[in-house]
């Protein structure tokens, strides 16, 4: 692990992973990703596909494993019966500021 020091405490490169997916299911896909990790994000979006908008949920999960966001995005990909989910995965610098 990479500590890098900052003000008021410490850095740490983290993986960020967002999934893209249909506003489907919604209570459904946080008690999926809640039962899996302790904490994530979920954001109302406005998205396109193929020139025409929808609903989209945005959901970013820092420090988890590519494995465990695979089964993840698998599970809501059938849940919400799509061909696919958009998957990004970048590394960041996050830091947790506690007073």
């Amino acid at each position: 692990m990479h500590l890098l020091y900052a003000t008021g405490g410490f850095m740490r490169m983290q993986s960020v992973h967002r999934l893209y997916t249909e506003k489907k299911n919604r209570a459904a896909i946080v008690r999926l990703i809640g039962e899996q990790f302790e904490s994530f994000t979920l954001q109302p979006v406005s998205g396109y596909y193929r020139g025409k908008p929808e609903q989209a949920i945005v959901i970013e999960i820092i420090g988890a494993s590519i494995s465990d966001v695979r089964k993840i995005a698998e599970k809501i990909k059938t849940m919400n019966g799509q061909k696919s989910i958009l998957t990004i995965r970048f590394r960041a610098e996050a830091e947790t500021v506690r007073w």
